[in-house]
């Protein structure tokens, strides 16, 4: 996290090194020169702070503390010599432009009077070490995703888009119209279909009109047998053994004409429950449509759809099957009726009248069941537009297009003019406007990783971003070929985010108990260790090579309030120094301010 914080810093800050005798004496004039504007420029910096600032003379000569060397690892140390650019040190920098300045217009050295000098004391301040909790942090990068991505389809297909109302960026509630698709055919066929609608009711009452007069008809036919049959009376009383025939077969038609009602019956129970099973299929299928009911259900209901419209099948079968028996039954009594009309020539005119009334009473009969099936058959085709109608008018209603739930519009796919589709998304909705970082994190290192642990979350594009996350959960899959799983972290709100954006994360993976300094105390050097300036009991200091480890406390990529942990080097209770160190040397003599 210090590398990334600092890079910037880095570049442009030169390094403070521990410098040793040899080095000070042999100092070029031109390094001299820089001395004194350098300490007029961070002695004023110091009295900023409203601490005094004693600056020793150039020409003094000071006792160097060449440390012992210390094995420290080349990164952790590489990555402190960015520490006092952000803690907001800037020494090296101050040095470095006086530098330029100076060396314009440094004038020749004048040799020091050899006359013994009082040494310089330094005004500083100091921290004591503390051993407190360290915590430690897992780094990883990731991807800003979008924690739930609704698509928009269409409803409706082969539609032109006639309005997109939302763009990229807009935030819409559940239920608003996002787009809005040319209905104007499907208004022309809901026209037509009801037109149908009425056209068939009128139909409907023309074949009611024609089952009246057929039975008005079948009634005179009738009539026209009992007079009939009145004038053979006499000649059927002579005729008894022939009319039993006759009678027998009348019985039979009896019989069949039972079965006819019987089997109308059944056709008219059936076609009830094929019409309750209609619209039971009608009101599912709006219910699912709306997605109220399961698919599951819609086919169980067409299910008994079928099964009545099998049963009203069966009943249509079983009354020609009755008629069939009627029909036979009638040819039986016919038949009886010529042995009668063969033995007894007197009453064949009268028999003769006799069956073609009852002929036409057949024939008004057929005209009656043919009109009423007329009637059912236009009742049906009724039924069939208005459903028709309904199903366009639910098309109707899926051309608008709605949010299926409140967010923020990511994506804008659809535009005016194109044709939709119901399998290609016209936007993408993030919902609730929630967005959350994946972070890849070594398979190695996942046990380090629990839900529900802070993570620090900063951009190498955009130093504005600077936010506190928590890890939700990690993902089961890990990849294959880099070894990396996936660890999903909430984040807050935030107007900088986008989806789509790379974040590093920090992650905070335990604690332990160590040394801490203040950031400001560590001093990088140009050999990529870090020292400090410890205090000595006789107000003198001495410059200690220190092995740097975690960073605590400070708010996200400001290290001005931080403290460093020491994992060698010092103890707890040590005094270093603080402000004022990048101006001292090994055994300079100090004082504390207060």
């Amino acid at each position: 996290m210090i590398d990334r914080v600092f890079s910037e810093a880095e570049e442009k800050q030169p390094l403070v090194e521990v410098q040793s005798e040899r080095d000070v004496n042999s100092a070029g004039p031109a390094e001299n020169a820089v001395s004194e504007p350098s300490r007029q420029h961070l002695a004023s910096d110091e009295d900023e702070r409203g601490i005094p600032l004693e600056v020793p003379d150039e020409g003094e000569d000071s006792e160097v503390w060449e440390a012992e060397p210390t094995e420290v690892p080349a990164s952790k140390n590489i990555k402190w010599l960015t520490v006092l650019a952000g803690a907001g040190i800037g020494v090296a920098a101050t040095l470095l432009a006086v530098h330029l300045v100076a060396g314009k217009s440094a004038r020749p050295p004048v040799a020091a009077p050899a006359v013994a000098q009082e040494p310089t004391t330094q005004t500083v301040t100091v921290a004591t070490v503390e051993s407190t909790q360290v915590a430690q942090t897992l780094e990883a990068t990731g991807t800003v995703v979008a924690s739930d991505l609704l698509p928009v389809l269409p409803q409706a297909n082969g539609l032109q888009i006639k309005q997109v109302l939302v763009q990229e960026g807009d935030r819409v509630e559940k239920g608003q119209t996002m787009a809005v698709l040319d209905d104007s055919v499907l208004r022309s066929q809901i026209a037509e279909a009801t037109a149908r609608v009425q056209s068939a009711n009128s139909t409907v009452e023309q074949a009611a009109a024609q089952v009246e007069q057929a039975q008005s008809a079948r009634e005179e036919a009738e009539a026209g047998v009992a007079q009939a049959v009145a004038g053979v009376e006499k000649a059927i009383a002579d005729l008894e053994q022939a009319k039993t025939g006759v009678g027998q077969a009348e019985a039979g038609v009896g019989q069949a004409k039972a079965g006819v009602n019987q089997a109308r019956a059944g056709i008219a129970s059936a076609q009830a429950k094929l019409d309750q099973a209609q619209r039971e299929v009608n009101r599912t299928q709006d219910l699912a449509n709306q997605g109220v009911i399961s698919q599951q259900e819609l086919e169980r209901r067409k299910t008994e759809r079928q099964t009545a419209v099998q049963d009203v099948n069966k009943a249509k079968a079983d009354l020609n099957k009755a008629l069939e028996e009627q029909n036979k039954a009638a040819e039986e009594v016919r038949s009886a009726r010529a042995k009668v009309v063969n033995a007894e020539a007197n009453i064949s005119t009268a028999r003769a009248a006799v069956s073609s009334a009852r002929a036409k009473v057949n024939t008004a009969a057929s005209a009656v069941s043919s009109a009423r099936a007329n009637v059912g058959n236009n009742a049906a085709g009724v039924r069939s537009n208005e459903a028709q109608v309904r199903q366009l008018e639910t098309q109707l209603e899926q051309t608008i297009v709605r949010a299926p739930d409140s967010g923020l519009v990511a994506e804008r796919i659809g535009r005016v003019g194109d044709v939709s589709s119901g399998n290609q998304k016209l936007f993408s909705i993030v919902r609730g406007n929630k967005l959350e970082l994946q972070l890849k994190v070594p398979e190695t290192q996942l046990s380090q990783v629990q839900p529900g642990t802070s993570v620090q979350i900063t951009s190498d594009s955009d130093k504005r971003i600077k936010l506190s996350g928590t890890v939700r959960d990690i993902l089961p899959l890990i990849d294959p070929q880099s070894r990396q799983a996936t660890v999903r972290i909430d984040l807050p709100q935030s107007e900088f985010l986008r989806s789509g954006m790379f974040l590093r994360g920090s992650i905070a993976t335990a604690t332990a108990q160590g040394l801490t300094v203040p950031a400001k105390a560590i001093l990088p050097q140009s050999d990529g260790t870090s020292i400090v300036y410890k205090l000595a009991g006789d107000n003198t200091v001495q410059a200690q090579r220190v092995e740097v480890g975690e960073i605590s406390g400070g708010a996200v990529g400001d290290l001005t309030e931080a403290k460093v942990q020491i994992k060698q080097g010092l103890k707890a209770g040590d005094r270093v120094v603080v402000t004022g160190a990048g101006y001292l040397q090994d055994g300079a003599l100090v004082k504390v301010a207060k």
